[in-house]
This record gives C-alpha cells, structure tokens and sequence, in this order.
C-alpha cells in the first residue's frame, strides 16, 4: 500500500479560521455604495390565471426605483429546467407570465432604497386572478377531471419512468415467500440555515456581475447568459462562502433574474435576499414518494424478484424529476445481488413548490422500502437481518447488475460486518435486552449505495488550473465548490500531496468566472471524485515541467526527480537536492525562465444515463454503506430516541479522516431528521410550518456520535482509492432506525417521517389486536 505524506491524514479545514471568526463573507453580507435592495410580491394563491396587475401606486412611492411584472420584455418567453426528460411541459419561467401554479409563486418585483420601502411597495401592487380549482395529493392529481395544472400533460403526469430487467414473473413463480406492503416517504425541507441571496451590477465594460447564493454556479452562469442574450464572458459570477445547500442551491430562482433586471433599469446594485419563510413556502423541496414494494424471495431467503410501483409529488414544474424518478428505481439493485426487476414511477404535478434533488436523492425513498420489507421478510422466515443481508450482499469483485450497473469494488460484506461487530449485534441478539418500564429498546440495520458523480447527460467536465509563484507557494484555482463539506481542503491536500508541501503552503481561489475553470456542480457526491481527479491531473502537468527542470539540471531521468518535505532531490542520488523555495526560484529566474501553470480536466467517459428504461452506468464507482441504530421508545408516548449510531462505510479510501467523520455526522443527523422529526405540513397548497421553530429537525442532543467503521476498497478509478463518503450512510439511516422501533416495539412505521403520534398510534393498535 502506497505511503502519503498529507492524503489520508486528519488535517483541520482550510477555510476553519475565516469561519468560525465570524469573518468568511456570505451572500446576504454583501454590500455595495448605493446598492438597492429588491423585494418580491408573491401569490395567494396556489392556481390561478392573472388577469392584471397594476404598478401604478407601487411606482410613486417615494425611495422605489424599479418595479418588474412577468408582462415586461425582459422576460419574454424564456424557460429552464426539464433536463432529459423529453418534453418541453413543465419548465420553468423566472416569474408567473399568466398563471400562478402554487402559494408564493412571484408575480412582480421592486428595488427601493431600504428594506422597508420595498416591502411597503408590495403591498400597493394590485393583482387581479381568477381563482382556480387546485390539485393538492399526487394520486388524485393522476384522476380523471382532476384539475391540469399545465396544458398538453394528461392527468398531470410529470415524467412516467419504466424500467423491466431479467424475468420477474418467472422470479415470483420461484419465490416461497412473497410480501407486498405500501410506504410513503419524506415531505423535506433542504434545512440550510443561509437563505437564498444574491447581490447583482452591471460594471464599466457591460458585464453583468452576479454574486449569489449557489452550490453549483455553473448552472446559473450558464443560464443567465442565455437568458440575457449575452456571451459567456460577458457574465461574471463570483461566488461568496455558501451556507450549505444539500441539493436546494443547485440551479437559478427567481432572485437570480430579478437582482440583474433591476440593476440594469436603476443603473445601480441591487441585493435580493429570501426571508427563512419565502425559503419555506416557495423554494425547492424533496420529493414524496409513495412507494408499494413486492417482494419474493426463496425460504433461505435470496432475493429472487422485486415489482415496485411509486408516484411522486413533483410540484408546480418538472426541474431535474426526470433523474430523480430514474435514481429511485435503478438502484434497486444495490447493494444486493437482485435477478429480478420491474420498476414503475410516474412524476406528477400538484400546486405545490417544485420538488427537486436532496440529499439521497431519489435512492433513500425506494431503500427505506426494499430494506424495511427485507426485515419484514426476515422476521416471517426467522431469518436474522444481519444474515439475510450477508446472505444477499453484492460480493467485493467485478459485478454487473441486471440493469448494467457495473461495480470494480463493493465493500457491503465487510461494512455488515464492520457495523455489526462495533454494534455488538450477536451480543445484543443473546440477550435481548427490550428495556424496562415504559422504555422499549431495538437494535435495527439498513443498508445502502450511493453514486460517486453523474453522467446524466450536461456537460459533466471538471477542470482546475495551478499556478506556482515564484517564492515558491501554490494557487489552486478550481472551480469546484465547497459548500461546506470540505472539497477545498481535499483539494488543497492533493496539491501538497503531489509536489511535498503542507496545507499552508496552498491557497484555494474562489469561484470568479473570468478566471476559474468550469466545473458543473457541486452535486451527486462528485467533487472528491471528479474535481479530484481534475486537480491531481493539474498538479501532474505542472510537475512533469519541474521534473524535466530539475532533469535537465541534474542530468538525470526526470522521472528520477521527486519532491518531498519541501525539498526538489534525485531519487537515485540523495545528494543532488534543493529546497523547493531555491528550487521554484531558479526555475522562474534561471535560462529557462519559466512560468508555471499546470492545468488539469476531467469527464466521465461514459453514455448519459438511459432515462427512459434505466439501464446503463450512471458512474464509474459507488459507495455502500451499513447502518445500525440503538433507539430507545417510550411506549407511553411513542417518543423515539436514537442512542446510538454505528456506520461501515466504504468510501474507497478516506483522503482526510477528520473530514470524512464530519461528513458522516452530518449524514446521520439528516438521516434522523428525515426519519423521526421532519415534516413539511401542507394544506391545499399552503405550507402550515413555516418557519425553523415550526419545522422540526433534530437538536444536538437528538443525535449521538456516530461511530463510523471504514472499509478501504481502494477503487482503481478514484483518485488515491476515494468514492463518494458519507451519503450512502445517509440513506441507510431511515430503514436502520424504524427497523430498529420494529425491533424494539413489534410495530412496523411505514409512513415517514415516524413521529410520537404515529408510533403511539401503532403500538395501541397492536396491544387492542392482542387482546
């Protein structure tokens, strides 16, 4: 096993010190000498037409400088969104044109100057509708009569997904145990704590210069100079720190459009910034699935066939729901062995806000299902979960899925057994211990995959550039961004890595689009894999031209120059050396003069991902993962606590240990989150839980310290060994803990998330049904 000096060591962040000072700049802390700020004027009401709407009053308001309708040329016709999903229905405009499809859809925009003032000019905005009927639950939605919410979709339906790998009849007819049992997942909030912003101006050489909010800025780049019919080197997107995004910041929202035509009407800077309510009730959400699962397997309990059927609430428009209703069904066929397939989904439209990627996006729906019945499953044969999970595991060696999926490495066996071990499992199983009085305890398992990048069908290239000055420290210019789990550090590490410096000894540029390379998104577990691969190509290229310095100066091989302990020597004789400092210098100031710049690119050689029938690679690797839960239940009030958390993981090979346990703990808390406490609560069409104080999620004390179990793969394609590290932990945690309140209660949630009520609900209807 290959030795590194700074790859695989527990190194703090680099971005550490500006953050917890309070001094790293967000979105929504930016200002500028006579900017403005925008407001945005939102329907009541969740489906209607727009008959008129009068600025008048609004425009004579002293301190307004701008106000903005859908009926204003700057908008015209333009639409985005829709990826692959092969019709034009569904996409999304920057503000309602003639209809409002949900409750704080944007109908208009101002720019005054305060605060104040642009709130008090919303409400002299007068818009006149003509009130809708509205279509609020997915599978009324699907009815005949029901309500259109866009023209030319029958019955509502989104995107209808397909997918019929080996024979699943003949499966069935094969199996001894068959089950069938119906879940329906998540109504999720992203839960960022930085609200959407951005800060807009058109500079001295007619740029327009756009500062926001973004995971994945490329998108919105891309989208706003085709929007404003400009040339790509005519916008400029400079991209602040992010206050996290799990999949919500990925594309442009309205804001992105309004800051910039407001700017260019006033001629000065304008600042939009989302209030946490506007984020609630109007901005991307996780979609909900109802999932109905059947099951066959042999009396050993090999898994002989799956048929599945899920329909999902995909709001007011389609955004990227073609690739989420692919994802849920394609991997069904991990982490374990499966023959037999057949997968069904149709998205449909409802008034609700778009339902868009999250964090497990699309796979922790359909595994909460498939892993809960497995258990289910298990207990009717006696089969303990842990064996019929090893029984089933996907095996660590080249392995192709009945839908295409082909694995180098699969560490599932040993993360099962990793997990169980540190669980205590058989232990646990002897004694049995349930707890006492009104608390019940239960140990409980899941399982899960996760991809590690996308080839979905843009244009997934990742590219870097590196400079060395020439006092010898190192410009990392990437345009990957860290949204807080950590890429600049890993980044930064594969740099020291490479050229035998220290983390201190490299500076990881932010994001400008005049001078940073491109980089799709930050987005489907990518960037250690795919911005890694890119900066590691980029230090290699600017290490070939020092080698072949140092060669030509040595007289030597250049694959006989190294660098280490920031010093340049000659492998083959110690002698020849010089510290890196001196080294750099006589490059850049001797004969040769050199400048050195290394660049670096990297893109999935594969074909865009099948949509349509959902086979093919999606990735080159895939993490897995094995969770095991402890939870304690009060049987009194159904309240679930979670007290421990056991992870295996394979992530290949963790680049930075301290890194990948902080990205396993966020994880897990989602996990949580998602499982027990969140709950976007709806009522024809308007959110009841608008606010953090309304919306539950997880405290610190409601998530104990996961203690993780790493499986090295090493993984020939990822770089130094590296997948994905941490989602698929993430999408194991829901079948794991109401696993676990099965095994310590006897009932079975099958609706998340799994609140008190709904426990204590189940447990009073198993006690009447015993009487």
């Amino acid at each position: 096993m290959e030795e590194y000096s700074v790859i695989g060591r527990r190194l703090p962040r680099v971005d550490a010190p500006i953050k917890v000072t309070g001094e790293a700049k967000y979105a929504a802390d930016l200002v500028m000498p006579g900017m403005l700020w925008g407001k945005v004027k939102r329907s009541p009401h969740a489906h209607a037409r727009i008959l008129n709407i009068d600025t008048g009053k609004a425009v004579k308001l002293p301190g307004v400088k701008a106000v903005i309708t859908g009926q204003d040329p700057e908008f015209g016709e333009y639409m985005w969104g829709g990826g692959r999903a092969g019709s034009e229905v569904g996409r999304e405009t920057a503000i309602a044109i003639d209809k409002v499809r949900f409750v704080g859809e944007p109908v208009a925009a101002v720019a005054a100057t305060d605060e104040e003032i642009a709130e008090e000019a919303l409400d002299l905005i007068d818009v006149e509708y003509e009130e809708l009927p509205g279509v609020f639950d997915p599978e009324k939605a699907l009815e005949e009569g029901a309500p259109l919410i866009h023209g030319g979709t029958p019955n509502n339906i989104s995107f209808p997904f397909a997918m019929n790998y080996g024979n699943v009849e003949q499966g069935f007819r094969e199996s001894d145990h068959i089950r069938e049992d119906t879940f329906k997942t998540f109504r999720v909030r992203h839960g960022f704590i930085e609200p959407h912003a951005a800060l807009s101006y058109w500079d001295v050489y007619g740029r327009l210069v756009h500062q926001a909010s973004k995971q994945s800025p490329w998108f919105t780049y891309a989208i706003l100079a085709n929007f404003f019919n400009l040339p790509w080197n005519k916008v400029r997107l400079i991209q602040p720190f992010i206050g996290g995004g799990f999949g919500g910041k990925n594309a442009p929202y309205p804001l992105d459009f309004f800051a910039p035509i407001l700017s260019k009407r006033t001629r000065k800077p304008v600042k939009i910034v989302y209030s946490q309510e506007e984020v609630f009730t109007t901005c991307w959400r996780k979609h909900t699935l109802i999932v109905k699962m059947k099951t066959g397997v042999k009396r050993d309990g090999t898994l002989m066939a799956i048929e599945a059927r899920s329909i999902a609430d995909g709001g007011a428009y389609t955004g990227v729901g073609a690739l989420t209703m692919y994802l849920s069904g394609a991997f069904l066929t991990l982490p374990y062995k499966l023959p037999n397939l057949k997968y069904e989904a149709i998205r449909v439209f409802t008034n609700y806000p778009t339902s868009v990627a999250m964090q497990g996006h699309g796979i922790d729906h359909t595994r909460f299902a498939a892993d809960v019945q497995l258990d289910m499953i298990a207990e009717e044969l006696g089969i303990d979960p842990v064996e019929i999970r090893l029984k089933n595991a996907i095996p660590n060696e080249d392995y192709e899925t009945v839908n295409g999926v082909k694995l180098r490495t699969c560490g599932i066996m040993e993360c099962i057994e990793n997990a169980a071990e540190g669980a205590g499992w058989k232990e646990w199983k002897k004694k049995k211990e349930g707890g006492n009085g009104t608390i019940r305890r239960g140990l409980g398992i899941g399982c899960s995959t996760y991809i590690t990048g996308t080839r979905a069908g843009s244009r997934d290239a990742r590219s870097c550039f590196i400079r060395i000055h020439e006092d010898g420290s190192v410009s990392l210019i990437t345009g990957a961004q860290d949204v807080g789990q950590g890429s600049d550090t890993l980044m930064a590490q594969i740099v020291a890595e490479e050229l035998g410096l220290t983390l201190e000894d490299v500076q990881v540029a932010h994001i400008d689009t005049l001078s940073t390379p491109i980089d799709m998104a930050t987005a489907a577990s990518a960037v250690t894999f795919m911005a890694g691969h890119a900066t590691r190509n980029a230090v290699l290229d600017v290490k070939k031209q020092l080698q072949e310095f140092g060669a030509k100066m040595w007289g030597v091989r250049p694959d006989d120059v190294e660098m280490k302990d920031k010093t340049a020597f000659v492998k083959t004789d110690p002698q020849k050396k010089m510290a890196w400092r001196r080294f750099i210098r006589s490059a850049c100031y001797g004969t040769d003069a050199m400048e050195l710049l290394g660049r670096g690119y990297y893109a999935l050689n594969l074909e865009p991902v099948d949509l349509k029938h959902g086979y093919g690679q999606h990735c080159h690797v895939y993490s897995f993962a094995a969770d095991i839960v402890k939870v304690e239940v009060d049987t009194e009030t159904g309240e679930v606590k979670v007290v421990d958390f056991v992870v295996g993981e394979d992530c290949g090979r963790p680049l930075n240990p301290l890194s990948l346990e902080g990205q396993v703990d966020q994880q897990v808390s989602h996990g949580i989150g998602m499982t027990l406490f969140e709950d976007n609560m709806r009522e024809n069409g308007r959110i009841l839980n608008p606010t953090f104080l309304d919306y539950k999620m997880p405290r610190a004390p409601d998530v104990p310290r996961p203690r993780s179990f790493e499986v090295i793969t090493d993984d020939p394609l990822g770089p130094y060994g590296a997948k994905e590290g941490s989602e698929a932990a993430q999408c194991a945690a829901t079948p794991a803990i109401i696993n676990a309140i099965h095994d310590a209660t006897g009932v079975w949630i099958k609706e998340l998330p799994a609140t008190a009520e709904k426990v204590l609900k189940a447990i009073k209807e198993k006690e009447r049904k015993q009487k």
